[in-house]
Protein backbone atom coordinates (compact mmCIF):
# COMPACT_ATOMS: atom_id res chain seq x y z
CA UNK A 1 0.00 0.00 0.00
CA UNK A 2 2.99 2.62 0.70
CA UNK A 3 4.40 2.04 -2.58
CA UNK A 4 1.43 2.64 -4.13
CA UNK A 5 0.66 5.71 -2.15
CA UNK A 6 4.19 6.64 -2.86
CA UNK A 7 3.50 6.01 -6.87
CA UNK A 8 0.08 7.73 -6.57
CA UNK A 9 2.04 10.90 -4.90
CA UNK A 10 4.91 10.69 -7.64
CA UNK A 11 2.14 10.74 -10.18
CA UNK A 12 0.31 13.71 -8.38
CA UNK A 13 3.50 15.38 -8.05
CA UNK A 14 4.34 14.91 -12.10
CA UNK A 15 1.06 16.43 -12.94
CA UNK A 16 1.41 19.70 -11.02
CA UNK A 17 4.92 20.16 -12.32
CA UNK A 18 3.48 20.22 -15.99
CA UNK A 19 3.43 24.23 -16.52
CA UNK A 20 0.11 23.43 -19.18
CA UNK A 21 -1.60 21.84 -16.32
CA UNK A 22 -1.17 24.35 -13.64
CA UNK A 23 -1.99 27.41 -16.47
CA UNK A 24 -5.24 25.81 -17.08
CA UNK A 25 -6.16 25.34 -13.68
CA UNK A 26 -4.81 29.20 -12.61
CA UNK A 27 -7.36 30.60 -16.14
CA UNK A 28 -10.06 28.06 -14.72
CA UNK A 29 -10.22 29.94 -11.39
CA UNK A 30 -9.83 33.59 -12.90
CA UNK A 31 -12.74 35.72 -12.18
CA UNK A 32 -14.79 36.20 -15.27
CA UNK A 33 -14.66 39.62 -15.62
CA UNK A 34 -15.88 41.66 -18.53
CA UNK A 35 -14.38 44.71 -20.04
CA UNK A 36 -17.76 46.30 -19.85
CA UNK A 37 -17.61 46.02 -16.45
CA UNK A 38 -14.58 47.42 -15.79
CA UNK A 39 -15.89 50.15 -17.85
CA UNK A 40 -18.88 50.47 -15.92
CA UNK A 41 -16.95 50.28 -12.93
CA UNK A 42 -14.88 53.32 -13.98
CA UNK A 43 -17.69 55.50 -14.96
CA UNK A 44 -19.35 54.95 -11.44
CA UNK A 45 -15.72 55.19 -9.39
CA UNK A 46 -15.08 58.30 -11.61
CA UNK A 47 -18.78 60.08 -11.20
CA UNK A 48 -19.64 58.43 -7.42
CA UNK A 49 -23.21 58.64 -8.91
CA UNK A 50 -25.02 55.69 -10.50
CA UNK A 51 -27.18 58.08 -12.44
CA UNK A 52 -24.87 60.00 -13.85
CA UNK A 53 -22.44 57.05 -14.84
CA UNK A 54 -25.18 54.96 -16.85
CA UNK A 55 -25.86 58.55 -18.73
CA UNK A 56 -22.33 58.69 -19.46
CA UNK A 57 -22.21 55.05 -20.89
CA UNK A 58 -25.62 55.39 -22.75
CA UNK A 59 -27.29 52.58 -21.25
CA UNK A 60 -30.44 52.86 -18.04
CA UNK A 61 -28.78 52.65 -14.43
CA UNK A 62 -30.34 49.25 -14.02
CA UNK A 63 -28.51 47.37 -16.50
CA UNK A 64 -25.45 49.03 -15.22
CA UNK A 65 -26.37 48.72 -11.56
CA UNK A 66 -26.29 44.96 -12.43
CA UNK A 67 -23.03 44.85 -13.95
CA UNK A 68 -21.51 46.09 -10.74
CA UNK A 69 -22.73 43.80 -8.75
CA UNK A 70 -21.92 41.22 -10.65
CA UNK A 71 -18.28 42.33 -11.08
CA UNK A 72 -18.17 42.57 -7.07
CA UNK A 73 -19.54 38.87 -6.80
CA UNK A 74 -16.96 37.80 -9.50
CA UNK A 75 -14.17 39.55 -7.11
CA UNK A 76 -16.07 38.52 -3.82
CA UNK A 77 -15.85 42.15 -2.45
CA UNK A 78 -17.37 44.98 -2.40
CA UNK A 79 -16.20 47.64 -4.76
CA UNK A 80 -18.58 50.82 -3.39
CA UNK A 81 -20.53 52.03 -0.29
CA UNK A 82 -23.97 52.90 -1.26
CA UNK A 83 -26.37 55.43 0.63
CA UNK A 84 -29.40 57.01 -0.51
CA UNK A 85 -27.20 60.22 -0.25
CA UNK A 86 -24.12 58.98 -1.61
CA UNK A 87 -22.18 56.22 -3.48
CA UNK A 88 -18.39 55.89 -1.60
CA UNK A 89 -15.43 53.64 -3.06
CA UNK A 90 -14.10 50.88 -0.92
CA UNK A 91 -10.69 50.35 -0.23
CA UNK A 92 -11.03 47.35 -2.00
CA UNK A 93 -12.43 49.68 -4.50
CA UNK A 94 -10.22 52.48 -4.72
CA UNK A 95 -6.99 49.82 -4.54
CA UNK A 96 -8.59 47.99 -8.13
CA UNK A 97 -9.18 51.11 -10.00
CA UNK A 98 -5.34 51.65 -11.16
CA UNK A 99 -5.87 47.38 -12.29
CA UNK A 100 -9.36 48.46 -14.26
CA UNK A 101 -7.74 51.36 -16.08
CA UNK A 102 -4.67 49.41 -16.85
CA UNK A 103 -6.68 46.46 -18.30
CA UNK A 104 -8.72 49.25 -20.13
CA UNK A 105 -5.15 50.71 -21.70
CA UNK A 106 -3.82 47.52 -22.58
CA UNK A 107 -6.74 46.10 -24.34
CA UNK A 108 -6.41 49.43 -26.26
CA UNK A 109 -3.16 48.95 -27.10
CA UNK A 110 -3.39 45.43 -28.27
CA UNK A 111 -6.22 46.48 -30.31
CA UNK A 112 -4.24 49.28 -31.91
CA UNK A 113 -1.42 47.06 -32.10
CA UNK A 114 -3.15 44.06 -34.12
CA UNK A 115 -4.82 46.96 -36.08
CA UNK A 116 -1.77 48.74 -37.06
CA UNK A 117 -0.23 44.82 -37.98
CA UNK A 118 -3.20 44.10 -40.41
CA UNK A 119 -2.42 47.37 -42.03
CA UNK A 120 0.65 46.98 -42.45
CA UNK A 121 2.01 49.58 -40.03
CA UNK A 122 3.50 47.83 -37.70
CA UNK A 123 5.37 44.45 -37.80
CA UNK A 124 8.59 42.80 -39.47
CA UNK A 125 9.63 42.92 -42.81
CA UNK A 126 12.40 40.56 -43.96
CA UNK A 127 14.66 41.94 -46.83
CA UNK A 128 17.20 40.33 -49.16
CA UNK A 129 19.57 42.21 -50.63
CA UNK A 130 22.50 42.02 -53.32
CA UNK A 131 25.73 44.32 -52.59
CA UNK A 132 25.53 46.88 -55.27
CA UNK A 133 22.09 47.79 -54.07
CA UNK A 134 23.20 49.39 -51.08
CA UNK A 135 24.71 51.79 -53.04
CA UNK A 136 21.64 52.54 -54.92
CA UNK A 137 17.74 52.19 -54.04
CA UNK A 138 18.47 51.07 -50.49
CA UNK A 139 19.15 54.30 -49.05
CA UNK A 140 15.99 56.25 -50.91
CA UNK A 141 13.97 53.55 -50.26
CA UNK A 142 14.25 52.73 -46.64
CA UNK A 143 15.01 56.31 -46.06
CA UNK A 144 11.04 56.96 -46.80
CA UNK A 145 9.61 53.73 -46.05
CA UNK A 146 11.22 54.32 -42.23
CA UNK A 147 10.01 57.60 -41.75
CA UNK A 148 6.33 56.72 -42.90
CA UNK A 149 5.56 53.37 -40.70
CA UNK A 150 8.26 53.90 -38.10
CA UNK A 151 7.41 51.21 -36.64
CA UNK A 152 7.80 48.32 -38.60
CA UNK A 153 11.10 46.15 -37.65
CA UNK A 154 12.99 45.91 -40.72
CA UNK A 155 15.52 42.97 -40.85
CA UNK A 156 17.94 43.71 -43.64
CA UNK A 157 20.66 40.71 -44.75
CA UNK A 158 22.84 40.96 -48.04
CA UNK A 159 22.25 37.99 -50.10
CA UNK A 160 22.98 36.85 -53.73
CA UNK A 161 20.64 36.36 -56.28
CA UNK A 162 19.98 32.74 -55.91
CA UNK A 163 20.44 32.91 -51.81
CA UNK A 164 17.35 35.45 -52.25
CA UNK A 165 15.32 33.08 -55.26
CA UNK A 166 15.51 30.10 -52.25
CA UNK A 167 14.55 32.32 -49.39
CA UNK A 168 11.80 33.29 -50.96
CA UNK A 169 10.36 30.33 -52.00
CA UNK A 170 10.95 29.03 -48.17
CA UNK A 171 9.26 32.28 -47.13
CA UNK A 172 12.69 33.39 -44.91
CA UNK A 173 12.33 36.84 -46.37
CA UNK A 174 9.69 38.71 -47.26
CA UNK A 175 11.46 40.73 -50.47
CA UNK A 176 14.21 40.84 -52.57
CA UNK A 177 16.40 43.64 -53.99
CA UNK A 178 18.20 41.75 -56.93
CA UNK A 179 19.24 42.31 -60.24
CA UNK A 180 16.92 41.19 -62.73
CA UNK A 181 15.50 40.32 -65.07
CA UNK A 182 15.25 36.65 -63.23
CA UNK A 183 13.62 33.95 -65.01
CA UNK A 184 10.96 33.08 -62.23
CA UNK A 185 7.65 32.22 -63.08
CA UNK A 186 6.53 31.83 -59.17
CA UNK A 187 7.94 35.15 -58.44
CA UNK A 188 6.60 38.82 -59.41
CA UNK A 189 8.88 42.02 -59.71
CA UNK A 190 9.24 45.59 -59.86
CA UNK A 191 12.18 47.34 -61.44
CA UNK A 192 13.45 50.33 -60.28
CA UNK A 193 17.10 51.08 -61.45
CA UNK A 194 18.19 50.62 -65.06
CA UNK A 195 21.94 51.37 -65.21
CA UNK A 196 24.83 51.06 -67.74
CA UNK A 197 28.13 48.83 -66.84
CA UNK A 198 31.82 49.87 -66.88
CA UNK A 199 35.23 48.66 -66.75
CA UNK A 200 36.54 48.51 -63.18
CA UNK A 201 40.50 48.49 -63.03
CA UNK A 202 43.21 48.14 -60.42
CA UNK A 203 44.82 51.69 -60.10
CA UNK A 204 48.26 50.18 -61.00
CA UNK A 205 47.05 49.01 -64.22
CA UNK A 206 48.49 50.24 -67.15
CA UNK A 207 44.99 51.25 -68.21
CA UNK A 208 44.19 53.38 -65.38
CA UNK A 209 44.95 56.20 -66.49
CA UNK A 210 42.37 56.05 -69.47
CA UNK A 211 39.44 58.65 -69.89
CA UNK A 212 37.29 55.87 -71.91
CA UNK A 213 38.12 52.28 -72.76
CA UNK A 214 37.42 49.99 -75.86
CA UNK A 215 36.40 46.59 -75.47
CA UNK A 216 39.30 45.67 -77.75
CA UNK A 217 41.62 46.74 -75.05
CA UNK A 218 39.70 44.19 -72.70
CA UNK A 219 39.34 41.22 -74.35
CA UNK A 220 43.05 40.07 -73.88
CA UNK A 221 42.88 41.13 -70.48
CA UNK A 222 43.03 38.70 -67.44
CA UNK A 223 39.18 38.99 -66.47
CA UNK A 224 37.07 38.52 -62.78
CA UNK A 225 32.87 37.62 -63.45
CA UNK A 226 30.17 36.80 -61.01
CA UNK A 227 29.04 33.22 -61.27
CA UNK A 228 26.64 32.57 -63.72
CA UNK A 229 23.95 31.39 -61.01
CA UNK A 230 20.02 31.78 -61.32
CA UNK A 231 20.31 34.98 -63.13
CA UNK A 232 22.29 34.00 -66.17
CA UNK A 233 20.97 36.84 -67.92
CA UNK A 234 23.12 39.53 -65.23
CA UNK A 235 26.41 37.25 -66.01
CA UNK A 236 25.55 37.42 -69.56
CA UNK A 237 25.07 41.19 -69.83
CA UNK A 238 28.11 42.03 -67.94
CA UNK A 239 30.23 40.43 -70.26
CA UNK A 240 28.35 40.70 -73.99
CA UNK A 241 30.02 43.80 -75.44
CA UNK A 242 32.95 41.15 -75.13
CA UNK A 243 31.88 38.17 -76.25
CA UNK A 244 29.90 40.26 -79.02
CA UNK A 245 33.78 40.07 -80.96
CA UNK A 246 33.39 36.47 -81.28
CA UNK A 247 37.03 36.09 -79.46
CA UNK A 248 37.59 33.76 -76.45
CA UNK A 249 37.57 36.12 -73.19
CA UNK A 250 40.33 35.16 -70.54
CA UNK A 251 38.61 34.57 -67.67
CA UNK A 252 40.98 34.28 -64.95
CA UNK A 253 38.56 34.13 -61.60
CA UNK A 254 34.84 33.36 -61.29
CA UNK A 255 33.33 34.56 -57.81
CA UNK A 256 29.54 34.72 -56.04
CA UNK A 257 29.20 38.41 -55.52
CA UNK A 258 30.49 41.33 -56.41
CA UNK A 259 31.63 42.17 -53.43
CA UNK A 260 34.53 39.64 -53.48
CA UNK A 261 34.89 40.65 -56.84
CA UNK A 262 36.08 44.19 -55.85
CA UNK A 263 38.57 42.84 -53.97
CA UNK A 264 40.04 40.49 -56.00
CA UNK A 265 40.12 43.82 -59.15
CA UNK A 266 42.01 45.61 -56.53
CA UNK A 267 44.53 42.89 -55.57
CA UNK A 268 45.54 43.33 -59.19
CA UNK A 269 44.71 39.61 -60.35
CA UNK A 270 42.22 41.06 -62.89
CA UNK A 271 39.88 43.32 -64.43
CA UNK A 272 36.18 43.24 -64.43
CA UNK A 273 32.95 44.69 -66.14
CA UNK A 274 30.24 46.21 -63.59
CA UNK A 275 27.23 48.16 -62.80
CA UNK A 276 27.76 52.02 -63.28
CA UNK A 277 26.67 52.36 -59.30
CA UNK A 278 29.45 50.74 -58.00
CA UNK A 279 31.95 53.40 -58.66
CA UNK A 280 30.39 55.27 -55.17
CA UNK A 281 32.85 52.41 -53.70
CA UNK A 282 35.95 54.70 -53.95
CA UNK A 283 39.24 52.73 -52.52
CA UNK A 284 43.21 53.57 -53.64
CA UNK A 285 42.97 50.48 -55.59
CA UNK A 286 40.56 50.79 -58.12
CA UNK A 287 39.35 52.86 -60.75
CA UNK A 288 36.15 53.07 -62.40
CA UNK A 289 36.68 53.85 -66.53
CA UNK A 290 33.20 54.25 -68.81
CA UNK A 291 32.78 52.39 -72.42
CA UNK A 292 33.10 53.88 -75.23
CA UNK A 293 30.76 51.34 -76.96
CA UNK A 294 27.27 50.74 -76.25
CA UNK A 295 26.29 48.25 -73.65
CA UNK A 296 23.32 46.34 -72.29
CA UNK A 297 21.89 47.71 -69.18
CA UNK A 298 21.22 46.09 -65.72
CA UNK A 299 18.52 46.30 -63.65
CA UNK A 300 17.86 46.51 -59.62
CA UNK A 301 14.67 44.82 -58.97
CA UNK A 302 12.07 43.96 -55.84
CA UNK A 303 11.25 40.69 -56.36
CA UNK A 304 8.39 38.83 -53.61
CA UNK A 305 5.88 35.60 -53.82
CA UNK A 306 2.54 36.94 -54.48
CA UNK A 307 1.40 34.65 -51.89
CA UNK A 308 3.27 36.09 -49.30
CA UNK A 309 1.39 36.73 -45.99
CA UNK A 310 3.22 39.73 -45.13
CA UNK A 311 1.29 42.76 -44.32
CA UNK A 312 3.87 45.52 -44.67
CA UNK A 313 5.11 44.44 -47.90
CA UNK A 314 2.44 46.14 -49.75
CA UNK A 315 3.54 49.51 -48.30
CA UNK A 316 7.12 48.68 -49.32
CA UNK A 317 6.48 48.06 -53.03
CA UNK A 318 3.99 51.28 -52.68
CA UNK A 319 6.94 53.69 -51.44
CA UNK A 320 8.78 51.48 -54.22
CA UNK A 321 6.78 52.79 -56.91
CA UNK A 322 6.37 56.56 -55.90
CA UNK A 323 10.04 56.80 -55.77
CA UNK A 324 10.20 55.14 -59.01
CA UNK A 325 8.36 57.17 -60.45
CA UNK A 326 9.24 60.32 -59.85
CA UNK A 327 10.86 62.36 -62.17
CA UNK A 328 14.40 62.27 -60.52
CA UNK A 329 13.98 58.78 -59.64
CA UNK A 330 16.15 56.19 -57.78
CA UNK A 331 19.77 57.60 -58.45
Amino acid sequence: MAKEQDKGEDEGDQRTSDPMVNRTEVYSNLPRIELRQLRYFLAVAEELNFTRAAEKMGIAQPPLSQQIMNLEHQLKVKLFTRSRRQVSLTPEGDAFIVYARRIINNTQIAAELVGAITRGENGPLSIGAVFSSIYTVIPQLIEVFASRFPKVRLHLQEMIIAQQVTALREDRIDVGILRGPIPEPDLETLSLLEERFVAVVPKTHPLAGEAQLSVEHLIDQPMIRVIPSVNRNYSRQMFSVLEDLGKPINIVHEVSDTHTLLGLVSSGLGLSIVPESLNVIHTDRLRYIPLGETTPTTSIQLAWKPSSPSKTLPRLLEVARELRDRSSGFS
